[in-house]
């Protein structure tokens, strides 16, 4: 018998695979604080994922399970619906095109709830938020401890992050029950919990919110200081956090932006709202929020440069734009663009006195010499 080559299969699929991801790659990024995320221990990491610190990788499993976890809450509701005296609201009543959204803090903390149920025969004259999880191996966990802690406590047992979503959901919908349904993936399973409200939780996940959006200059406490921890050994951001990586250059993690009212970012140096669709590339002028580098230590603000020292090195450097350089002085020994820490220098610990190296392969100190590297600017970035 001839040996098949196992390469050969699957090949359509893999193209299936291959337009899934290009689908997800071209969704623009969420610039808000989710309230399906709030619920994250790790405060350090929902304050590096709110300034877009380091892109997220969206593997193909986590398409596939996302895409089943929409398809299945469709399931749902329509099986729920199936129940004599069930009433069952999944759009906003105001908008049906849309689902039920709630907006707090500027517009700078948002989430949208499954819907709003009546009937269920646990408490049938009760309103619930209604919400539904697909989940694989948490659903046999979920069981076991809805039979050990009691239907009530289970959700805050089982997932921190669903629970302060829970709160959140009936805070903002003025309800006080909140119904899951859980099913395995395909939906040939399923399990229910309800919640009730608690209004103290459920004000002090607004005020931690809060803080992760609006405390621009303060960084959380990592969760763990050993870098081997399990929730940081699989975190997008143990790079930034355990290894003094520098973060992405845009918008969100330059010091200039600052959140307002309607759940946007303004750019102080030139006094504009930047536009959604411009907020992950970031612009020559751009100069690292202080909070978000690592292995550093903040010695001076001035108008168009950051000063820095590492003090195990005894060196100090210049985060700087590429319009401030004609100005610099020279109390520092080196300068480096956003850029040039991101792409060149990668770490801080790869900053070193005696080389410099700008785009332009330059080796520049900190006496004054003539800028020659001006980057490309994005189209869309003219005037910003």
């Amino acid at each position: 018998m001839a040996k098949i080559d196992i390469k050969t299969y699957d090949i359509t699929l893999a193209e299936v695979d291959k337009a899934l991801i290009k689908k997800k790659s071209e969704e623009p990024p969420r610039h808000y604080l989710g309230m399906s995320q709030i619920g994250e221990e790790c405060q350090r990491k929902l304050f590096y994922s709110f300034r877009g610190a380091e892109e997220r990788e969206n593997t193909i499993e986590s398409i596939r399970s996302t895409e089943d976890g929409h398809n299945q809450e469709a399931v749902m509701a329509e099986r729920l619906r199936m129940v004599p005296g069930i009433e069952l609201i999944t759009v906003d009543p105001d908008n049906p095109k849309k689902q039920i959204g709630f907006s707090l803090l500027l517009g700078h903390f948002r989430g949208h709830c499954d819907g709003a149920i009546l009937g269920v025969m646990e408490a049938p004259g009760t309103w619930h938020v209604w919400e539904h999880k697909s989940v694989d191996k948490p659903f046999e966990k979920l069981k076991k401890i809805r039979e050990e802690k009691g239907e009530k406590s289970a959700l805050r047992e089982w997932s921190p992050e669903y629970y302060a979503q829970a709160q959140i959901y009936m805070h903002e919908m003025r309800l006080t029950r909140h119904f899951l349904t859980v099913s395995t993936p395909g939906g040939r399973n399923y399990v229910s919990i309800r919640t009730e409200y608690n209004r103290k939780e459920a004000e002090a996940i607004i005020e931690k919110a809060k803080s992760i959006i609006f405390d621009n200059w303060v960084l959380p406490p990592r969760i763990s200081e050993k870098r081997e921890f399990f929730k940081c050994k699989w975190c997008e951001y143990q790079e930034i956090c355990h290894d003094e990586r520098f973060p992405l250059v845009n918008c969100k993690t330059c010091r200039y932006s600052e959140p307002i009212d309607g759940g946007v970012r303004l750019c102080q140096l030139e006094d504009k709202i930047i536009q959604e669709d411009i907020l992950y590339i970031g612009c020559g002028q751009h100069l690292y929020n202080p909070a978000l580098i690592s292995g550093v230590m903040l010695i001076e603000h001035k108008d168009d440069h950051v000063i820095y020292s590492i003090e195990a090195k005894k060196i100090k450097f210049a985060n700087v734009s590429t319009a401030s350089f004609p100005n610099l002085g020279s109390d520092f020994d080196i300068i480096y663009t956003s850029k040039d820490l991101r792409d060149n220098i990668k770490f801080a610990s790869g900053i070193k006195k005696e080389k410099n190296i700008l785009e332009s392969g330059e080796v520049v100190t900190g006496e004054k010499k003539k800028w020659d590297t001006v980057n490309k600017i994005d189209p869309r970035l003219r005037g910003v």
